[in-house]
């Protein structure tokens, strides 16, 4: 979940651009307001998430290669620990903030950071990368153009590459229609766009689900050997189920 913490008034942010059409514009000024200060960023963890580490610790599936992506990287953490672990990392965010502040933040590791939009990737970056790592990135946009931003982190994945998807699901599809965020809450048929995107579903893994409205998962997902990020498997059809 999404936590408060004073500093930043992330709710007037989100409802000023959204309000404007600009559904990814206040990410900048959360990092910028905040600059130096780790608690003044909602959705900033002690550390790289403990989700990315379990699955580096045991891997799903092997990757083909060593490019890894962190994708909406923010301060860093998990670029950080991929580089650490000797991983050939690129890692971006849309906050020109956000990347000088990891870039300071983890100046003695190397990682290439960037400045870049999810929604508007370089062509090149199509198939490139062999582990694409997206953190709550997807569940920070509206509906926006979620659709666009999966698809979007679909196509980073090279032939044979992995990504690791954590996001937040809703638990039953009345909460995710009447879900305030950010975070989104995801239907768990959302994630259908993934497929959409030439992937192919290898996990779904979260905790045991109970009474609360939505769940943190972690999706792990591959493209065959033979499907280019440019092909495209067809529509969305039906969803995937929760568990």
């Amino acid at each position: 979940m999404l936590r408060r913490r004073r500093g930043v008034d992330v709710d007037a942010l989100v409802a000023e651009h959204l309000a404007a059409g600009r559904p990814t514009g206040w990410f900048e000024p959360v990092y910028a307001a905040g600059f130096g200060r780790r608690e003044a960023v909602p959705w900033a963890g002690d550390g790289p998430h403990p989700f990315v580490v379990d699955w580096l610790e045991d891997p799903v599936a092997t990757p083909p290669g060593g490019r890894a992506v962190v994708v909406g990287c923010g301060l860093g953490d998990d670029a950080a620990e991929l580089a650490r672990r000797g991983w050939r990392v690129t890692a971006f965010d849309i906050a020109p903030s956000a990347v000088r502040w990891a870039r300071r933040r983890h100046r003695r590791v190397d990682v290439d950071w960037r400045q870049q939009d999810l929604l508007d990737l370089p062509d090149w970056w199509g198939g490139a990368f062999d582990l694409v790592v997206e953190v709550h990135t997807v569940t920070s946009l509206p509906g926006v153009v979620r659709d666009g931003a999966m698809d979007a982190v679909g196509r980073l994945v090279a032939e044979g590459g992995v990504a690791v998807v954590v996001t937040l699901l809703a638990t039953g599809a009345q909460h995710a229609q009447g879900w305030v965020g950010p975070p989104w809450a995801q239907a768990p048929s959302e994630l259908a766009t993934y497929r959409a995107s030439g992937l192919v579903r290898l996990t779904l893994e979260h905790p045991p689900a109970g009474a609360e409205p939505a769940i943190e998962a972690r999706v792990t997902w591959q493209r065959p050997m033979g499907v280019p990020a440019s092909a495209r498997a067809g529509p969305p059809d039906g969803g995937l189920p929760l568990a």
